[in-house]
């Protein structure tokens, strides 16, 4: 039990060297962050974008789940494929004309601080439920 408490330490004190020694390549702004500053390839921010979406459970339990219940498993890629075309046709342009980066700051500069707030607090516990129904499935 005390190597798993030291393990979990020794990683947090690697991340926290990492990002120390990293830190003056780091910028201040979102734009650089999620958008390379404008400087990247169109398409290789959307890869980057389509990747992210990717995780271990693709790969090993989307692959359990085919073997076990056949080609119906491919209708949550399909659908998640019809889901990227319909955000790109109908939240691309508009994200672009915005000027933003996030969804959070669309929210923002379309509706004001008060519903970036309620927005962002709502999205939290979401995003724990979210990330339950993953861990559990």
């Amino acid at each position: 039990m005390e190597y798993d408490y030291l393990v979990i330490a020794g990683y947090f004190a690697l991340m926290v060297a990492i990002s120390l020694l990293f830190k003056k390549m780091a910028s201040n702004s979102t734009s650089d962050y999620f958008r390379g500053g404008g400087k990247m390839l169109w398409w290789m921010v959307g890869a980057t974008a389509f990747m992210t979406q990717f995780s271990a459970w693709t790969f090993t339990g989307a692959a359990g789940k085919a073997f076990n219940d056949g080609f119906a498993v491919l209708a949550v890629f399909v659908g998640n494929m019809v889901a990227y075309v319909f955000a790109y046709f109908y939240f691309a342009r508009r994200f672009r004309q915005m000027r933003v980066d996030t969804p959070t700051e669309g929210v923002k500069r379309r509706f004001g601080n008060t519903n970036e707030q309620f927005f962002t607090w709502v999205i939290i516990p979401l995003s724990v439920i979210n990330a339950g129904v993953w861990l559990n499935g």
